[in-house]
C-alpha cells in the first residue's frame, strides 16, 4: 500500500492511522472476503506494542484479523491475540518491513540453515494459534515443505505454486506500472497504457473543443 498507492520508498512509512483509514474502507466494501489488515512497522519492537496496536486497529477497522511480519518471536503475541478472538496470519520468509528500500529485498531460502529455521518457526507459530501463514519471496523447496508440513493454509506471494492460495499486488497484476517488477509477477492486463491513452484523448478533445459537445450537455 505504501509504495504502490502513496509513492513511499518502503513499507515502513505507513502509520497506524493510514492503515485504519485504508483497512476500514476495504472492509466496508467487502461482502464475501475475509479482510486482514497488515500491522504497520514500528521502531519500538515489543510484545506489548504489537498487542496494543493490533487490538486498536482490529477494533477500529472491524477487520477479520491481523497479519504480522515475524518469526518465532511472535509466539506469545499470537497466543494472546488468539485468546482475545483476534485471528493472526503470520508473515514469514521475505519480510518487507525489515528493509529500508525495495532494492534490498532478498529471496529467502538460499542459505543452508534457512529450511531448518523456518520450518521450526512455522511449527511454533501454528502451535501458538496462527490461522494461516503468508509465505513471501522464498525458494520453491522451502515453500513446498512448509505447505506440506502445515495444518493451516499457506498463502504465497512469490513462493511457488505449492501454496494453498496466492497473492499478487493488484496494481502489478493489472499492469499499472511499466517499470521493473519482481520475477514472480504476471501481468493480466496493461492498464497503464490504457489509462495514459484515455487521458491523452481527453486532453486532446478538450483542447480542440470536441469535448464536451451537445451530446454531453443539459439544454
Amino acid at each position: 500500500m505504501g509504495m504502490v498507492l502513496y509513492g513511499m520508498d518502503n513499507t515502513r512509512e505507513i502509520t497506524d492511522e493510514i492503515m485504519i483509514r485504508h483497512a476500514s474502507a476495504v472492509k466496508k466494501a467487502s461482502r464475501k472476503s475475509l479482510v486482514f489488515f497488515d500491522l504497520p512497522y514500528s521502531k519500538k519492537f515489543s510484545e506489548d506494542n504489537i498487542i496494543r496496536r493490533s487490538i486498536k486497529i482490529f477494533n477500529q477497522t472491524k477487520c477479520d484479523g491481523v497479519k504480522i511480519e515475524g518469526n518465532s518471536e511472535l509466539v506469545d503475541v499470537i497466543k494472546y491475540l488468539t485468546k482475545k478472538s483476534i485471528p493472526v496470519m503470520a508473515h514469514v520468509g521475505l519480510q518487507p518491513q525489515k528493509f529500508s528500500s525495495a532494492s534490498k529485498f532478498k529471496i529467502y531460502g538460499r542459505k543452508e540453515d534457512d529450511l531448518k529455521n523456518i520450518l521450526s518457526d512455522c511449527k511454533a507459530l501454528e502451535k501458538a494459534g496462527a490461522t494461516s501463514l503468508l509465505l513471501e519471496g522464498m525458494v520453491t523447496k522451502i515453500a513446498k515443505q512448509i505447505t506440506f508440513a502445515s495444518k493451516i493454509p499457506t498463502i504465497g506471494i512469490g513462493a511457488s505454486e505449492f501454496c494453498d492460495g496466492q497473492i499478487l499486488v493488484s496494481e502489478d497484476m493489472l499492469g499499472m506500472f511499466t517499470e521493473y517488477h519482481p520475477k514472480f509477477v504476471k501481468k493480466y492486463a496493461n492498464l497503464s497504457s490504457n489509462i495514459q491513452n484515455a487521458i491523452k484523448r481527453f486532453s486532446s478533445e478538450v483542447n480542440s473543443n470536441k469535448f464536451p459537445n451537445r451530446k454531453f450537455r443539459y439544454d
